[in-house]
């Protein structure tokens, strides 16, 4: 079908949506995106931003922005009680943008709703999606804004509507997989005499299967994420909370849909797929589906989408697990090798390569 005359609805306005919407109106196409909230996303776990996202959303100009607003994090500290044992160093990377770039996710979403604007497609916010019929040559949705309800016609629809997805459910897709009993919690805090390397990730591990992470994400403003009720408190060192900007607790899931397409529906983001925030790869798979449904829109391959997508997906569910159960045992032997391959990638640099290519997206 010629891009500039197909009829496209995409449900969801997070950067999987976004990207997506973006990626086609740069190929002349002009889609609907819908989404049930009031607006970008208060918060979420989501801030790095990988080197190949920001290649795939630089020839729309989000990149730029990206750049300008973001924080270019090049270390990740990796300590086990009060000891360092690694160093990730992400200018080893052999690439342009040598860093994960650090952004909250509302303000990803907003710049990325801002350009797509330009494209003279606004986002429809508080709009939701009621139902799905498919037919032969299209796809009938129902969709409702200020309990007025419109049915349209489609010749597909993109769900990138989170992991409660309605495209998904409407579609009949089974959403497999398991969500972990341990609640985890997320607070972005203002803090003053910062103890650590300015503008790196610090990661703590102790030997009770606590865990906390923290990362830069402005001036003086960081977001830590733990295993525990408080983040905060598994971020040793002598610093002061000046205020406490937004708290959460979540849990953790490994669920992944049984295929990414039935019919002229199609999937991305965390409505195919859902694991945990550790490797920095969840918002940056959700960009990839989208450029990759775009994509394939324009060479008429839609076919082949969840063959391209879905092993990719579920190669990160696994890795994600994997390094979940690590980080969080409290196996001896298990410590011991954790603690090994800690200080061995520290010692030898050219180890790192091949994992922070992972992280990048430059590898799978």
């Amino acid at each position: 079908m010629p891009r500039e005359k197909a009829s496209i609805l995409i449900v969801g306005a997070g950067p999987t949506g976004l990207t997506a919407a973006l990626e086609l109106a740069r190929g002349g196409a002009l889609p609907r995106i819908i989404d049930e909230k009031d607006g970008p996303t208060a918060l979420s776990k989501a801030v790095g931003i990988s080197a190949h996202s920001l290649d795939i959303l630089e020839a729309s100009g989000v990149s730029r922005q990206l750049l300008a607003e973001g924080l270019k994090v090049r270390h990740a500290h990796f300590h086990v009680e009060a000891r360092e044992l690694l160093t990730i160093d992400f200018s080893l990377l052999p690439h342009r943008y040598n860093f994960l770039l650090s952004l909250p996710q509302r303000d990803t979403e907003r710049i990325m709703a801002d350009t797509l604007a330009t494209f003279g497609i606004d986002v429809e916010w508080r709009t939701e999606l009621v139902g799905l019929t498919q037919h032969a040559d299209k796809v009938e949705a129902r969709i409702s804004r200020s309990g007025d309800e419109e049915r349209q016609n489609f010749d597909i629809v993109f769900g990138a509507d989170g992991p409660e997805s309605s495209v998904r459910k409407s579609s009949g897709i089974e959403f497999e997989g398991y969500t972990h009993k341990r609640q985890w919690s997320i607070t972005d805090a203002e803090i003053a005499s910062w103890p650590y390397e300015p503008g790196a990730a610090q990661a703590f591990v102790n030997r009770g299967g606590d865990v906390g992470f923290i990362i830069p994400i402005g001036d003086g403003r960081f977001r830590s994420v733990s295993n525990t009720p408080d983040a905060l408190a598994q971020v040793p060192g002598n610093y002061r909370v000046s205020k406490v900007l937004r708290t959460d607790r979540f849990h953790i899931p490994a669920k992944q849909a049984r295929r990414y397409q039935a019919g002229r529906v199609f999937l991305g983001g965390d409505a195919a797929h859902v694991h945990s925030p550790l490797g920095a790869r969840g918002m940056n798979l959700g960009i990839e589906d989208a450029a990759s449904l775009a994509r394939r829109f324009g060479d008429g391959t839609l076919d082949g989408y969840t063959d391209e997508r879905r092993p990719v997906g579920h190669r990160w569910i696994e890795l994600s697990e994997r390094i979940l159960s690590t980080v969080q045992s409290t196996n001896i032997f298990v410590q011991t090798f954790r603690s090994l391959a800690m200080t061995t990638i520290g010692r030898f640099p050219v180890l790192q390569k091949p994992l922070i290519e992972r992280v990048a997206g430059l590898r799978e």
